[in-house]
């Protein structure tokens, strides 16, 4: 007759590879080095955050791209054919979008640009916008 702890068909089986362990430790868990590091590399790599999609993927980047495009767009325009200010509610009315901006660049007894690329926009306490073109600035 077969002593009881000998025929224990309950037996333990590694928890990387699902061998039986065999005879050894009773709170052993894996059959070798190489299970248990594959097992602990694998948990570690599933519990690690996943990498963030390139953030030009996203629907929101594409938007505010887009509002950025075409207030440069609208800039290029008013400053290619008229050289007198405009008044801010006609180009708030034309889509002027002054939420978002590539940049700004302080112009000593001016004041603030703001620009979106290579054109940018100084709006006065009367209300007049100035729209100047920076050449340094490369657009493509």
């Amino acid at each position: 007759m077969i002593p009881d702890d000998l025929n224990n068909t309950n037996e333990k089986a590694c928890l990387e590879c699902g061998q039986p362990l065999g005879a050894g430790r009773d709170d052993r868990k894996f059959c070798n080095d190489i299970c248990r590091t594959a097992y602990n590399n694998r948990r570690r790599k599933d519990n690690q955050k996943e990498p963030e999609a390139d953030h030009r993927d996203s629907p929101n980047f594409r938007k505010i791209y887009e509002i950025l495009l075409s207030n440069r767009e609208l800039l290029m325009m008013h400053s290619l054919y008229k050289d007198e200010p405009y008044m801010l509610r006609d180009l708030l009315g034309k889509g002027l979008n002054l939420k978002y901006f590539t940049s700004q660049y302080e112009m000593p007894e001016v004041g603030t640009f703001n620009f979106c690329f290579d054109y940018g926009y100084h709006i006065t306490s009367t209300g007049r916008v100035y729209i100047e073109e920076n050449v340094q600035e490369i657009f493509c």
